[in-house]
């Protein structure tokens, strides 16, 4: 996915912006609002996948209190690691989002 986001970005640092139609600006407007839909679908995703596992570690931390089983303890540090594995996809997604976002302000801005 990032190979993708990575090469659509580097589309858009190449685009010439001053030789754009009307109907290429609107098309490419078009590309890029739906990208940046499909990515906040994305990031919600990963937003739910982390509550859950933020949740879950917290679960797990009250009961390793209760009980002081190391089991718990090592579950609630997994579901952590896991909760911070995904927190960075989600910031990884939000530097995309901002970038894609810039890009259409500038095509929003050129007129023909």
């Amino acid at each position: 996915m990032e190979k993708r986001f990575r090469e659509y970005i580097r589309h858009f640092e190449k685009l010439d912006y001053d030789v754009l139609s009307e109907e290429e600006i609107r098309a490419e407007r078009q590309g890029i609002q739906l990208e940046i839909s499909m990515l906040h679908q994305d990031m919600v995703r990963c937003l739910i996948a982390v509550m859950g596992l933020l949740i879950c570690a917290c679960i797990f931390l009250s009961a390793a209190l209760g009980t002081a089983s190391w089991v718990h303890y090592i579950c609630a540090a997994v579901m952590a690691l896991a909760t911070a594995f995904l927190s960075l996809s989600y910031r990884k997604l939000g530097d995309i989002v901002k970038k894609l976002s810039g890009y259409a302000d500038k095509l929003a801005q050129i007129r023909v």
